[in-house]
């Protein structure tokens, strides 16, 4: 099996708002964005999910 392109986490600010973010899969994927909600972290993504969705071609957000 491939290695899934991963980026570390980043910052993204906006109208005071600052998001912590990481990108799985290809650059020309297409894209899919996950929001966990109500509270919730991006943790609660397990790395291993997202990598299985960006061997189906996504480019995970």
């Amino acid at each position: 099996m491939d290695a899934i392109a991963h980026q570390p986490p980043q910052m993204a600010k906006a109208n005071g708002i600052e998001l912590c973010y990481e990108i799985f899969g290809a650059p020309d994927a297409e894209p899919l964005v996950l929001i966990m909600g109500l509270g919730a972290q991006m943790i609660h993504w397990d790395d291993e999910f997202c990598e299985q969705l960006a061997g189906r071609g996504f480019r995970v957000i």
